[in-house]
């Protein structure tokens, strides 16, 4: 009996596989902590240019990767903006794929 190739999972073999290049950049100083095909947010303590590079080396939903949304959030509220446990510090960002 012969085996059938393995075929790779959205490009990364495995579905443990994709969710460990999903994860692999999540720490204390950055969470994605809502994502979805098209829109995801994170909060972060890192400078813009460190979360907007750390997103674009993660798998989106589309071709066109993520992206900053240069809009701000529906409720007015501009992006990014002060997370609300820890203003100080962290930020809440807003991308869209």
């Amino acid at each position: 009996m012969t085996q059938e190739p393995e075929i790779p999972f959205l490009g990364f073999g495995s579905p443990e596989a994709l969710e460990a290049a999903i994860t692999k950049e999540e720490d204390d100083e950055f969470v994605v902590y809502a994502e979805g095909v098209f829109y995801a947010s994170v909060c972060s303590c890192l400078p813009e240019s460190e979360v907007v590079a750390r997103m674009a080396r993660r798998p989106s939903g589309t071709s066109s990767g993520w992206t900053l949304t240069e809009e701000g959030i529906k409720d007015g509220t501009p992006n990014p903006c002060p997370c609300d446990e820890k203003p100080s510090t962290h930020q809440h960002y807003l991308f869209a794929a």
